[in-house]
């Protein structure tokens, strides 16, 4: 049983171990291209290449994975002969270097679904054959270039280790979790104590352990958090392929530029980021950029560049993808929408800009009239608005017609821990994800006006909706106040109050996942441990400014 184990656990590391090389050797092989077309040497870039590829084949050799050897060992031989000159590095070495990478992929998808799975190269082999023999031409670059099936599951896969078995960095991480809630109850004994114990030496003393313990806590979460980090380079750098391949298929010249990509996050961000960049990055290709003929006779150069940026901002990771292609037209999308049925004409010129380039996440919402490979079939970006907010993030849309659009994405670092903002309701204390609070303000009750969608009160020359949460939760509050707390909040395009009775104040909770047999709870994402024990609920932001009214029954 042992020996099992350790087999499972070796052949796991060199799954792993296999992809990283692959990413960095299609990294290299895009690089030589690139040197290829400037005319410049890229005799670094052959090195780095043979090296991973020669990594690869004896790590596939120590495993017993004898097809993949060899077929590696073929791929290295070839390699080694363009490096001195004898194969010339012509457009049918590239195509079938980048199918090689493909065919690889596709060979450890097959042996992580089943190790003792029978690999045949002989294809492969055949091809690599001819161009060492030097009759690879027509049929050769026709084989190349056939059709297949796309496959985006490189873009977003998620890997289970980090060196240490992730599952153990999240044991860690809720067990600081759960020190933070015993630190939060020292202090409230504290107070307690202050004022039924007289001994002034005591209370000192226990100040001073209770600070010590809130500091070794804080430290200690912050070293497993470091830890638990990974650059948003691994995720990026898997996008160098995509945008190439879709560029050539859809006869565009597009340069793919990254930005802050050494920026860390949370390899549970990490692992969820992928899919809604993999859209977004498509639909620019796709739709966003030009024709190089278009760009040049609107005076801008032939190629086109897509920016992918990350940054820290406070407590958040922002990711943001960028062109310089057509931009979006909101005349343009609001006509579309109404086109489609998604809204009527009245309800469409109510929309500001911002809401009308957010009806590009409507499912269903496409102003392409061609359906192409890879869009134009009305599905992808209301993907991305659905996984930004499942984990209390945040998207927004800057674009000018003719210069191009940015898509934001504002993240928490850490899907497992939140700053909130506390507040109660009704004597319940909810925590509000700070992620998406704008501000909070205090109003009169005169200044709340009943509409037919509910109630409004205007914020800075603009009509804002509220929701009183009391009525939200089915709350009893038997209190007529004359001034109301508004918590101003955000998700998408979408603003909302929400009304509490008492702002509490910033506080760090740790996320807990409601059980099953609870139920779907309409605006509640998780739950909270508090200090004194009691439990707070989440509020999902999303679900309760955009559920209609925010005044009727029970959410």
């Amino acid at each position: 049983m042992a020996d099992n184990m350790d087999m499972s656990s070796l052949f796991a590391e060199f799954l792993d171990d296999a992809t990283g090389h692959l990413d960095a050797a299609e990294t290299s092989l895009i690089e030589l291209e690139r040197c290829s077309g400037e005319g410049i040497s890229g005799e670094g870039y052959v090195t780095l290449l043979l090296g991973n590829l020669h990594t690869l084949k004896g790590n596939s050799g120590m495993m017993g994975f004898t097809p993949l050897q060899q077929y590696l060992h073929k791929l290295e031989s070839v390699l080694k002969l363009v490096a001195d000159g004898t194969v010339p590095f012509n457009a049918i070495v590239i195509e079938t270097f980048y199918g090689a990478v493909n065919v690889l992929r596709d060979a450890l998808r097959k042996l992580a679904e089943n190790p003792a799975v029978s690999l045949d190269f002989t294809d492969e082999l055949m091809m690599l054959e001819c161009i060492i023999s030097g009759v690879a031409g027509d049929t050769a670059g026709v084989i190349q270039k056939r059709e297949k099936k796309e496959d985006f599951g490189y873009i977003t896969q998620k890997s289970s280790t980090l060196k240490v078995n992730f599952e153990k960095l999240d044991e860690l991480l809720n067990l600081v979790g759960e020190l933070v809630i015993h630190r939060t109850t020292l202090l409230s004994l504290e107070t307690k104590l202050k004022d039924a114990v007289a001994e002034r030496t005591l209370i000192e003393a226990f100040n001073e352990a209770s600070q010590l313990i809130g500091k070794s806590a804080a430290e200690l979460r912050e070293s497993i958090m470091k830890v638990r980090m990974l650059p948003i380079k691994v995720v990026f750098q898997r996008f160098n392929r995509l945008v190439r391949d879709l560029s050539c298929r859809h006869d565009k010249e597009i340069r793919l530029v990254f930005e802050g990509e050494e920026t860390e996050l949370d390899k549970t961000v990490i692992d969820e980021i992928g899919e809604p960049l993999l859209h977004l990055i498509r639909n620019a290709v796709d739709h966003g950029f030009e024709s190089p003929a278009e760009r040049q006779k609107l005076g801008k150069p032939p190629v086109g560049t897509l920016i992918l940026r990350a940054c820290h901002e406070s407590n958040h990771i922002v990711v943001s993808v960028e062109d310089d292609g057509r931009g979006m037209s909101a005349s343009h999308i609001r006509a579309s929408a109404v086109e489609k049925g998604l809204l009527d004409s009245q309800e469409a010129e109510a929309l500001s800009e911002q809401e009308c380039f957010h009806l590009v996440f409507l499912p269903g919402f496409s102003t392409s009239s061609e359906i192409t490979e890879t869009s134009g079939r009305g599905i992808g970006l209301d993907v991305v608005k659905k996984i930004v907010t499942s984990f209390n993030g945040i998207i927004e849309i800057n674009s000018t017609p003719g210069i191009g659009t940015r898509f934001i994405i504002k993240l928490p670092l850490t899907l497992a821990i939140i700053q909130a903002l506390m507040v109660e309701v009704a004597g319940e204390i909810f925590a509000i994800p700070l992620s998406g609070v704008l501000e909070s303000i205090k109003i009169g009750a005169s200044e709340i006006h009943e509409v037919a969608a509910g109630e409004m009160i205007r914020l800075r020359d603009r009509l804002l909706p509220i929701f009183r949460l009391d009525r939200c939760f089915g709350l009893r509050n038997d209190n007529v106040n004359e001034t109301e707390y508004v918590v101003v909040v955000g998700s998408g395009e979408k603003r909302g109050g929400l009304v509490v009775h008492r702002l509490i104040g910033q506080q760090e909770v740790v996320i807990k996942a409601l059980d099953d047999y609870l139920g779907e709870l309409k605006g509640v994402s998780g739950g909270t441990v508090l200090g004194d024990g009691r439990i707070s609920l989440i509020l999902d932001i999303q679900a309760l400014i955009g559920s209609g009214r925010g005044t009727g029954s029970n959410a």
